[in-house]
């Protein structure tokens, strides 16, 4: 059950030492309250992936049966909405920076001008513009504008690092403020091939995860300890039998890098 006007749209799947209980939303209210904001600094410069992904450290009883409440808690607040012209959601984005830097999917961004977002949880929204598009890795740079207070970015994780058979779970929102959908699978391969927008895209992680299109697109997939190892741009089949794909987070974050570079030169 969601807590503290949260939604919750859960569609958990078995894996290994994780069953499919639905945990509650322990003080998550804070996290919504506070919408993703933190004093910390504005900094601008975009994260490195870790050399070591941290260890998921389970409930007092070691069933990690509270790990979907670490994940909302831990990942929630560095999400927004991108949204269309007419001001619904086309999809998630991550906060990569406190000063607003966002990478989302470039299928939720039309055009290479002005864009807007909006914060999963506080429902702020702002102007933002693109800083750069890169067509052939399917992603999208974009800076928030006017902020007064620093955002809260995403953890960022290793994706190298996350082999084969490790459990790994998808956020994204139906499109409303504080709705969160979440969704549980195993890490399959990392040379998935996807064609998207006409553009073929291969070395993906591919994963027993269900993304749908505007609600999981440009989004997460994190690992257990609420890290990033991927951005979310498509998926196949439905249920026991979905397939999702992602880009993962150290080749994002490199491309992300270079569209920063280039826009700065």
């Amino acid at each position: 059950p969601a807590t503290a006007g949260v939604r919750w749209w859960p569609r958990p799947k078995l894996m290994a030492g994780i069953g499919a209980a639905v945990a509650a939303l322990v003080a998550f209210g804070v996290f919504a309250a506070v919408g993703g904001l933190s004093g910390a600094s504005a900094s601008s410069v975009i994260p490195s992936p870790p050399a070591r992904n941290k260890v998921f450290v389970p409930d007092d009883d070691g069933t990690g049966a509270d790990s979907q409440a670490n994940l909302m808690r831990l990942v929630a607040p560095g999400m927004v909405h991108i949204l269309s012209g007419t001001g619904q959601a086309a999809g998630v984005g991550v906060i990569l920076t406190p000063s607003g830097l966002v990478l989302t999917s470039a299928q939720e961004v039309s055009g290479t001008g002005q864009v807007r977002v909006r914060t999963v949880l506080s429902g702020r929204s702002f102007a933002a513009h693109v800083v750069g598009r890169s067509a052939a890795d399917d992603l999208v740079l974009v800076q928030i504008e006017g902020l007064s207070t620093p955002l809260r970015p995403i953890v960022v994780g290793n994706s190298d690092q996350y082999t084969v058979g490790e459990a790994v779970s998808t956020l994204g929102s139906p499109g409303d403020t504080k709705s969160i959908a979440l969704d549980l699978g195993n890490l399959t391969s990392h040379q998935g091939t996807l064609t998207v927008a006409g553009q073929p895209l291969a070395g993906l992680l591919e994963s027993h995860l269900q993304v749908l299109p505007a609600q999981e697109t440009g989004g997460p997939v994190v690992n257990l300890s609420g890290q990033i190892v991927g951005i979310n741009v498509g998926g196949a089949g439905s249920g026991l039998h979905a397939t999702g794909f992602a880009i993962p987070i150290n080749h994002a974050l490199a491309v992300a890098r270079e569209l920063q570079s280039r826009a700065t030169h």
